[in-house]
């Protein structure tokens, strides 16, 4: 019986404590995860790497989450999108116009993050 591949997921976010607490409880998940704190180092990842999932930050200091979420859904569309922001509803009204599969509010529960990874991921 082969053995089931792990989704591959790429989380950005420039706080680096948040960014590394993410990509350790999903990889505890068994998920294989690469964590970014630079949206563009995250797209030379996306250009150069296969990944099932994108979880990205939206006030970001290169390139803003809702560029990086533009150029997946023009270039990579068949890549899921979660944003998250803790910057309230002005923030979540410009990030929906960018279309992203699903939108979290920081702060999240953990166990809520993997059920929309999880429910992203089976589709």
């Amino acid at each position: 019986m082969a053995k089931k591949k792990k989704k591959k997921l790429l989380i950005v976010d420039n706080d680096v404590d948040l960014l590394e607490t993410l990509v350790d409880y999903l990889k505890r998940c068994n998920f294989d995860v690469v964590g970014s704190s630079s949206s563009l180092e995250a797209l030379k990842l996306l250009r150069s790497n296969k990944f099932d999932l994108v979880l990205t930050d939206i006030v970001m200091p290169d390139i803003s989450g809702l560029g990086l979420i533009s150029i997946i859904k023009n270039e990579l569309g068949h890549i899921p999108v979660i944003a998250m922001t803790g910057y309230g509803e002005k923030v979540e009204k410009l990030t929906r116009e960018r279309k992203p599969d699903y939108y979290l509010e920081k702060p999240f529960a953990m166990d809520q993050l993997v059920k929309v990874i999880d429910h992203l991921l089976s589709n």
